[in-house]
């Protein structure tokens, strides 16, 4: 019963302790924030490249993207013909 009590008091110290830090703010790097233009976005490596992040910060810096319309056209006529040269088909190669 007195191990019990010890590890119940440290269970509760501890989760104590756990809550009184303050979270720290996510670091961002000049990077993430910065404009990006579809001819940097084509330069990038292929993991970065279709990243969502990445696909995302492309479009809200191109005001040309940010109808729905205009994304899925883009989509359709740059993304995917880049991708399929990039990441070919294991089957026709």
């Amino acid at each position: 019963m007195r191990a019990f009590c010890y590890w119940l008091t440290c269970m509760f110290l501890i989760g104590i302790l756990a809550c009184n830090q303050k979270p720290s703010a996510p670091k961002t790097t000049a990077n993430e924030t910065s404009a990006l233009t579809v001819e940097t976005w084509k330069t990038l490596p292929i993991p970065e490249k279709y990243d969502g992040a990445t696909l995302e910060r492309l479009r809200m810096h191109d005001d040309k993207l940010k109808s729905e319309r205009a994304w899925k056209k883009f989509m359709h006529d740059v993304i995917g013909p880049e991708m399929r040269t990039d990441l070919p088909r294991p089957d026709l190669q």
